[in-house]
């Protein structure tokens, strides 16, 4: 007998025929009054009508015939409460009730109901299809797992035993009837712990012989115990883009075979995510796919810096603006060349005018500083274009650039610049045609972050601006090949909106950062906002070459440390200890209140009587429910203090200057909330922001997650100030009046969780800015090894709060700025690119 459970009996109450349906249907009843009705049911007829009714034994007949996993699409897990119910009320063996509390799927609670000797006498094997069937569900009952990502000859995945969920999974690769590869489960996945349980280390990287591409088709089964848990097929590496070069270097006829494979391209790779390593393979699919956008009245006018450059590179430029869907009579062309380009440039000038783009005007410079000579274009034929693009010889624009940037544009008076993503020609190609040569290094853009654009030159050294803006602004000399990124801080400064265009418009040859650095180019920003540029350095040895370090002035503040806890002195200790010790490297004075739920054992509560007899923390008692959000507003109730720092006790602060670092930033009178980079023990990376995304039951996910500290992220992220969605409550920053005016927590509908996600979405609603900032680097010790959500009572309230964020924000926020829209939502972020949706242009 389980501990705790009831004996069953003839007759079941409400609540029983409920959990009956939530076992055999894994459904709510269609009403109460059939519920009331099945009570006055002996227990023996109820259970044999639910598990040989038609709804339940038509799941299971189409998967075992074919002999497949049983519910293979299922994702979900018996939540524990389910399991104690079925070990304390079906008609079970004593063993029966121990396995079926410890059981984690759904095939492998059914393999123990229909396999055990006293719920056979009630529903015998004969009634569910025979001995077959149980012993196909006793086959799956052993494992399961999932092929997530196929990269080559690399299958990523989980799987997990159901026997013995603490030991590791052997996972096989066959093909052909024989074993070509194998690994054990050994990567940490919280969502599969979450799920059931154990050490979390569910996770694997399955590698595979380069040439089992070629062999049985590419085909291959994954099994972990004998169990197969998928089949895939591998393709050949590049194969299509290996064929395409040959053509084009052996037949001449690359051109109509190119058209060819991307009318076929799209239709194959729609839906499928591809790894970012791939994006050859993604640009050739999907670059120029779905780009037109609705048609604009606004001439333009394109200014092409010539300077310096070899003649193909010109020709090639003009040929994408001919090559542009935008109606060529509301196109000019400025080409700024030097005097060893004139006949080209006149050339091109006729072949322009023959096909219909008359307006274009040849501007003879010498080699200076490229904000003077395109600049001096601009005002001899500015008058052409209500808009200037900024381009360079050898660029090459996708048909409906031109279009895209007029239509963003068309959106708002308040436009005055626009930028887009951008990529790279693979090296070796500058005698093939353009559409021919392979793409590679993208740079997918966030949307426009004063703060990261002040730090790294993100927005590109190609843009667009509004005409009358430009000849307002002008073009910085001082700036070098970076004046386009610092024009837009400029128009930023004066309340000018500066707007992206998520789509790949531009592609262009490798090239260096130019002779002026980034920080000697926006020195004069750093002045005017009171701040001081240094290279930038991360404490964890993440590089991002060219980047700034911006570090601000604490102004004469004085902050609180509100950390609230329960007994575990254990993790209390070291992390008030690692705030002391950083003490002599910060100037902010703080306090330090300690809020003290009930804590009961006596060396918890003889540490926090020494830490207030010394006069080092305050000490609030807090008495009943937990309620993460109300005591810690209790607790800014009860300071005078500027800033309010909220941090987990499970922290431990590894910054020297960490809290003049918050302070500086939550003192912006801009910014709402402040959240630090957060690594787990090991030193990978537990939280770098949050990215939002467009899924209801995925709405918010940790960016970065089991990175190495040291890992930049995707353009830098990780180690790089910038705007996010939200930050985690384990640390965060905010000033107390802004606190107040938001109202703090919402403590009656986000009591423990998504009360930190939900304050700072109220802090954007309000037009603050919620960023995330590594310069404040923290260990979070307990959460990798606790994992979170592992009991069905936590489990149903984290999803009950992510569906109330969602109904509150999520048409708000979805659409994560920072988050480029070409990446995948479902994977890790940054890792996988989709197609291109419609609204990333």
């Amino acid at each position: 007998m389980v501990a705790g459970l009831e004996t069953v009996e003839a007759v079941w109450n409400e609540e029983d025929v409920r959990n009956l349906y939530r076992l055999a249907l894994r459904r709510e009843a269609e009403a109460e009054a059939i519920v009331q009705e099945m009570t006055a049911w002996p227990s023996d007829r109820l259970v044999r009508t639910f598990f040989t009714s038609p709804e339940f034994l038509e799941r299971l007949e189409p998967d075992f015939q074919k002999g497949e996993r049983p519910w293979r699409e299922e994702e979900t897990s018996p939540s524990e409460l389910l399991r104690a119910w079925a070990a304390g009320r079906l008609p079970l063996s004593e063993g029966g009730r121990l396995a079926i509390v410890q059981a984690r799927s759904w095939t492998r609670v059914y393999w123990l109901l229909f396999s055990d000797p006293q719920f056979s006498q009630v529903v015998g094997p004969e009634l569910i299809g025979g001995a077959e069937v149980v012993a196909w569900l006793e086959k799956f009952a052993k494992a399961d797992g999932r092929i997530e990502q196929v990269d080559g000859h690399v299958i990523r995945g989980w799987a997990v035993r159901l026997d013995d969920i603490a030991q590791s999974a052997i996972v096989e690769a066959w093909s052909g009837g024989a074993l070509c590869s194998a690994t054990t489960t050994n990567l940490f996945r919280r969502d599969i712990q979450d799920r059931f349980g154990g050490d979390g280390r569910f996770g694997f990287e399955l590698s595979l012989p380069a040439e089992m591409a070629r062999r049985n088709g590419g085909e291959v089964e994954v099994e972990v115990l004998g169990v197969p848990i998928a089949r895939v097929r591998l393709q050949p590496e590049e194969q299509v883009l290996d064929d395409i070069a040959a053509a084009a270097r052996e037949l001449g006829e690359v051109r109509a075979l190119l058209e060819r494979l991307e009318a076929r391209l799209p239709a194959a790779e729609s839906g499928l995510a591809q790894p970012l390593s791939d994006y050859g393979a993604y640009a050739a699919a999907w670059r120029d796919s779905g780009l037109d956008a609705a048609s604009s009245s606004r001439r333009g006018l394109v200014v092409v810096d010539a300077v310096g450059a070899p003649p193909r590179a010109l020709d090639d430029t003009v040929r994408s603006l001919l090559a542009q869907t935008a109606p060529l009579e509301r196109l000019s062309v400025a080409l700024v060349i030097d005097s060893s380009q004139a006949a080209l440039a006149e050339d091109l000038r006729n072949r322009c005018s023959w096909q219909g783009l008359g307006g274009v005007s040849i501007h003879l410079a010498e080699p200076s500083a490229p904000a003077q000579r395109l600049m001096a274009a601009v005002e001899q034929v500015g008058a052409r274009g209500e808009f200037c693009l900024f381009v360079r010889a050898g660029d090459d624009l996708a048909p409906g650039a031109v279009r895209r940037i007029a239509a963003r544009m068309d959106r708002s008076a308040q436009v005055q610049a626009v930028y887009f993503d951008e990529d790279c020609f693979a090296d070796g190609q500058q005698e093939m045609d353009a559409v021919l040569r392979r793409r590679k290094d993208p740079v997918l853009k966030p949307g426009f972050d004063r703060d990261l654009l002040l730090q790294t030159p993100y927005v590109g050294q190609r843009a667009a601006f509004n005409t009358e803006a430009l000849r307002r602004f002008s073009l910085e000399e001082a700036a070098g090949d970076h004046f386009a990124a610092d024009l837009m801080l400029r128009i930023d400064a004066e309340g000018g909106v500066i707007d992206h265009v998520g789509r790949v418009l531009l592609s262009r040859w490798p090239e260096d950062s130019g002779s002026i650095s980034w920080r000697q180019a926006v020195e004069s920003h750093f002045r005017a906002e009171g701040a001081v540029a240094s290279d930038h350095e991360d404490e964890l040895g993440a590089r991002v070459p060219g980047a700034v370090r911006v570090r601000r002035r604490a102004d004469a503040a004085k902050a609180c440390i509100i950390i609230a806890t329960r007994d575990a002195v254990d993790l209390l200790r070291p992390c008030v200890e690692s705030i002391f010790a950083m003490r002599p490297a910060n100037a902010t004075p703080y306090e330090l209140l300690i809020i003290d739920h009930e804590s009961q054992e006596p060396e918890t509560l003889a540490y926090l009587a020494q830490l207030e007899a010394a006069g080092d923390a305050r000490i609030m008692p807090y008495q009943g429910e937990f309620n993460w959000a109300l005591m810690n507003n209790l607790a800014a109730a009860q300071t005078d203090a500027d800033v309010l720092i909220f941090l987990n006790n499970d922290t431990v602060v590894r910054t020297r200057d960490w809290l003049d670092e918050l302070v500086s930033q939550a003192q912006r009178p801009n910014v709402g909330l402040v959240g630090c980079r957060l690594l787990y023990a090991d030193g990978t990376i537990q939280h770098a922001g949050f990215v939002a995304r467009e899924e209801v039951y995925s709405f918010l996910t940790h960016e970065g997650v089991g990175d190495m500290g040291s890992s930049p992220g995707y353009l830098g992220r990780h180690a790089l100030v910038h705007g996010c969605v939200a930050v985690t409550g384990a640390c965060i920053a905010i000033r107390a009046e802004t606190f107040r005016e938001l109202g703090g927590f919402d403590s009656a509908a986000f009591p423990i969780e998504g009360n930190d996600v939900d304050l700072c979405m109220r802090a954007q609603a309000q037009g603050l800015k919620v960023i995330y900032d590594p310069f404040a680097t923290l260990y979070h010790l307990e959460s990798k090894s606790r994992g979170f959500n592992t009991d069905p009572v936590r489990q149903a309230r984290a999803e009950a709060a992510s569906r109330l964020l969602w109904r509150r924000w999520g048409p708000q926020f979805s659409r994560d700025p920072g988050f480029n829209p070409h990446f995948d939502r479902l994977s890790r972020p940054f890792s996988r690119l989709r197609p291109p949706p419609s609204y990333a242009g």
